[in-house]
């Protein structure tokens, strides 16, 4: 069994939309456009995994700018079921300050089965999306709906020193 249209969607799709163009990402998911920018993304993943439905994403978003120069895309995916599959997602978009400082970085929390076994309970992992095509493990897991702690595992992840000790894929 190949990878779950779920899977294609946040890996391959938003990914990559995301990584090769961090402000045009933005400025679409915050257009009128974005339903449409949206449902190709979704289609174009439900094509590849040789699914047909459902035929409408099934996410909600929305677009937080808690100070200027600061965007954050939160996205929360249902009907999450095999491990990698996300629950939620942060994009995080800093334009450069007076320090130089910029970044732009995409957040998953990933279902994973294996964690869940052990916990008893449906648990997710906090996980990174690198520009590269690295998978970034940040070996933090939370209850799939979350926000809180996901955003806290975020933050910590962005103040964390430039190597961390995480798996990277």
């Amino acid at each position: 069994m190949g990878p779950s249209a779920l899977w294609l969607f946040a890996h391959r799709a938003l990914s990559r939309q995301f990584h090769e163009d961090p402000t045009r990402f933005v400025a679409t998911l915050d257009s009128a456009g974005a339903p449409r920018f949206l449902e190709q993304l979704w289609t174009s993943a439900l094509g590849a995994a040789k699914a047909t439905a459902p035929a409408q994403p099934p996410l909600t978003y929305g677009i937080d700018r808690p100070r200027v120069g600061l965007v954050i895309i939160w996205m929360e995916l249902t009907g999450v079921t095999q491990t990698g599959e996300p629950h939620q997602l942060r994009f995080v978009v800093r334009e450069a300050d007076a320090s130089g400082a910029a970044y732009a970085r995409m957040f998953l929390l990933e279902h994973s089965e294996y964690a869940s076994e052990l916990a008893g309970a449906p648990t997710a992992i906090v996980c990174e999306s690198e520009r590269d095509g690295k998978h970034r493990n940040w070996g933090t897991t939370t209850s799939p709906n979350d926000a809180e702690a996901f955003d806290k595992a975020m933050v910590a992840a962005i103040r964390a020193p430039a190597t961390p000790v995480a798996e990277t894929t």
